[in-house]
């Protein structure tokens, strides 16, 4: 252990509204829109598609209300864990634990083993030397490993600096998205045709196929509640962030798909590949300029989700490591820094040798749709916390406090519920048997780990793992 860390020591409260509201936008955003919005406007349909993010959002901010609300009850690293284990108790709590573990660690993982295959995608040039073996039916090559691990070694050290490097950073990356989703929505209009817009509404499968995918498009709010600790916004304007996160999240994907329902006729956007890029060439003839530029907002998209996601994940574990949950040996603040950087290693160490498995599509799909079904699950428990909680302790402080919470509390259980249907089998869209023996996989392990360590050394009465969990 470092000899002047500390262990439960507190986080530096270094972090603006603003940055606040661009961890949260750049968990949302990320880069996956320049290939998936095709599918967005040509399975679903150009309105059809837009429908479902704004049906969504709708849904989705009944779920950020309650973490508007929870989140300034209880502003601090460990967000929705310590919102369970308040309103349900510990097992809902671990139940949660994992959920959120598999979301963040997922998406390092995605951002770094797709990393060099995103340049690619970019015409950005990456030499292809030392095949390795082959996963999948796609190759493992030594140099994608290395700049994989470079990207990552780069976050983790930005991370490891202080929150305050990465909210910088995310407050500019954002900025170029949003400026970026604006002139593409402009310029597909004004300089595209309505005729490309068909067909406006796509079969029921494809509208699935959308709502299956909108969630984890919708997820960054997540992350407010784990940077809450390191910042001096009060806590009523902690819960708003989180609502202007969700709709500000949804105008940006409105504003891509509109653009290239208008830019692209059905052939491109169905197509495989980069389409949004496809669409501006389209547009422009052609021109550099502009492909340039949407292409650096694209990987702005990337690099803010990796930047959020090692912010929210190291978070989250600090404050399961406090609680105990995990040992808490892991939970050392650095002395310099004010992080938690054995946690920041941790996720590099396991985010890198990921890498190994390659980057097959299919890899890549699986963990998006596993860890958005966990999300989902996240959100139910999340919501019955909220409820059982303004039952059992009304007089809890809440700064920032829904008005209708009774309602907004069972729209958002009976909303998060639903939407775990679609992961089934009676969805069109639903996960595949690979995807849910894997998923298996995770529930066995989870069990195993609760009787080998939650239930044995990793226990803690129930008073000490609130004042653990909750003790500013």
């Amino acid at each position: 252990m470092e000899e002047t860390a500390r262990i439960d020591g507190h986080l530096a409260k270094t972090l603006s509204r603003w940055e606040l509201l661009a961890i949260g936008l750049g968990a949302v955003i990320g880069w996956s829109w320049v290939i998936y919005s095709g599918i967005w406007s040509s399975d679903g349909g150009t309105l059809g598609g837009i429908l479902a993010f704004v049906a969504c959002g709708l849904l989705c901010s009944f779920v950020g209300l309650v973490y508007a609300e929870l989140t300034s009850a209880f502003p601090r690293a460990g967000g929705e864990v310590i919102f369970a284990f308040e309103g349900i108790g510990e097992k809902a709590a671990i139940a949660v634990s994992w959920g959120m573990i598999l979301l963040w660690g997922g998406l390092i993982v995605i951002e770094t083993l797709m990393f060099p295959v995103i340049l690619e995608g970019f015409d950005i040039n990456v030499p292809k030397f030392g095949e390795l073996y082959s996963i999948g039916g796609s190759s493992v090559y030594l140099s994608y490993l290395l700049v994989s691990l470079l990207g990552n070694a780069v976050f983790a050290y930005l991370n490891f600096r202080g929150a305050k490097i990465s909210g910088v950073f995310q407050t500019f990356a954002v900025a170029v998205l949003l400026i970026a989703a604006l002139f593409f929505a402009g310029s597909g209009i004004i300089k595209g045709s309505p005729q490309n817009t068909k067909p406006l509404f796509g079969d029921l499968d494809g509208l699935a196929l959308v709502f299956l995918m909108v969630p984890g498009f919708l997820s960054g709010f997540n992350a407010i509640p784990q940077a809450s600790e390191e910042t001096a916004v009060s806590s009523r304007s902690m819960g708003r962030l989180v609502v202007y996160t969700v709709w500000g999240s949804v105008l940006f994907y409105v504003l891509i798909i509109l653009g290239l329902g208008f830019a692209a006729d059905l052939t491109l956007r169905s197509g495989e590949g980069l389409v949004v890029l496809d669409a501006i060439d389209q547009l422009f003839g052609g021109s550099g300029v502009a492909r340039i530029f949407v292409t650096f907002a694209a990987l702005m998209g990337m690099l803010t989700t990796w930047n959020a996601a090692y912010l929210a994940g190291s978070r989250l574990i600090l404050g399961l490591a406090r609680a105990k949950f995990i040992p808490e040996r892991i939970a050392v603040i650095h002395p310099k820094h004010r992080t938690p950087s054995r946690i920041i290693a941790a996720l590099f160490l396991f985010s890198t040798a990921f890498c190994l498995l390659g980057t097959s599509k299919a890899i890549y799909v699986g963990i998006v749709n596993i860890f958005s079904l966990f999300l989902v699950v996240t959100w139910l428990l999340v919501s019955i916390s909220f409820l059982r909680l303004r039952s059992r302790r009304p007089d809890l402080e809440r700064p920032y406090r829904v008005p209708a919470g009774k309602f907004i509390g069972w729209v958002a259980t009976i909303f998060a519920a639903a939407y775990i249907l679609v992961y089934t089998p009676i969805s069109p869209g639903g996960l595949s048997w690979g995807e849910w023996l894997a998923t298996g996989v995770i529930i066995l392990v989870m069990i195993i780990t609760y009787f080998a360590w939650n239930a044995r050394k990793g226990y803690l009465a129930p008073e000490e793992r609130r004042r653990r969990l909750t003790a500013t």
